[in-house]
């Protein structure tokens, strides 16, 4: 029987806010702020410590944008019909001072019933004792949950939990790759699992950046002429009228992104090129 679901990272995925996670020294004090993107990396130097109490206030929280490109996607699925779960996997900390938020933010926006025990923040100390009390699977055995990076304990929630509690179809929507790169490593344990990726990367900054260095020659957009759009809005001259953009691209065209790179139209497909 398929049972699936979606399964959301918070911060930088469903919502963009203020929030920062602090490196503190050995006498607590601030040496520098991290964005949930630098926080998945970094790794600390003796004597450091995180500070998360940004992730701890509800009124930032609050105060964030729900991310129109993750918005479009839910609504999508809710368009197409769907009898699949949704939850949320965050490393954010207590979950009793978020849970009811996104309950209420998941109503609110998409008529979801977003059932607390499908939100996971992974910082949460209930949530911490009982992992150290379970046998970790391969391939985190000899290992602590405590002693795992954010990607693996990421991986290890949809391991432990949502495998066991049914699920066979789980699709994850996350900003970061190496937590979906964690995730397909702990797949391997379950192969009778359909596993799904998402990367959610809004103003294709990441993706763009991947192409400069890469060596490739040109890269064909999936999405066709909405991801054209945000590129355009985001890194060409064209950013305050991207159907401008558009219409150089539509009457055979190019837009110069920088950095030696184009946007292109090829009759019906919209690609990234590299200037000769």
């Amino acid at each position: 029987m398929r049972r699936s679901i979606h399964v959301f990272d918070l911060d930088d995925t469903l919502i963009r806010t203020e929030a920062k996670v602090r490196v503190l020294d050995s006498e607590g004090r601030k040496l520098r702020s991290l964005t949930p993107a630098d926080f998945t990396t970094y790794k600390l130097q003796t004597g450091e410590s995180f500070d998360f109490r940004d992730f701890s206030d509800v009124g930032i929280l609050s105060r964030g944008i729900v991310l129109k490109y993750t918005r479009d996607i839910i609504e999508t699925i809710m368009h197409h019909g769907t009898e699949s779960d949704f939850g949320i996997l965050t490393a954010r900390g207590d979950k009793r001072l978020h849970a009811p938020f996104l309950i209420r933010l998941f109503a609110a926006l998409f008529g979801i019933r977003l059932k607390n025990a499908l939100i996971f923040a992974l910082s949460d100390d209930r949530f911490l004792r009982h992992k150290e009390k379970s046998d970790l699977p391969e391939p985190f055995q000899g290992k602590r949950f405590t002693q795992l990076g954010i990607p693996e304990r990421k991986a290890l929630v949809i391991a432990q939990d949502l495998v066991s509690r049914g699920y066979n179809d789980i699709s994850l929507y996350d900003d970061s790759r190496e937590n979906l790169n964690a995730f397909k490593i702990i797949c391997k344990a379950f192969p009778e699992i359909v596993y799904k990726s998402h990367f959610i990367d809004p103003t294709w900054k990441v993706r763009l950046e991947e192409f400069k260095v890469s060596e490739l020659r040109q890269k064909t957009l999936t999405s066709g002429r909405k991801s054209a759009e945000l590129i355009l809005e985001n890194h060409s001259r064209s950013g305050k009228d991207p159907e401008a953009g558009l219409k150089i691209l539509d009457e055979g065209g190019e837009v110069s992104l920088g950095r030696g790179v184009l946007l292109r139209k090829d009759g019906s497909r919209f690609l990234l090129a590299k200037a000769d």
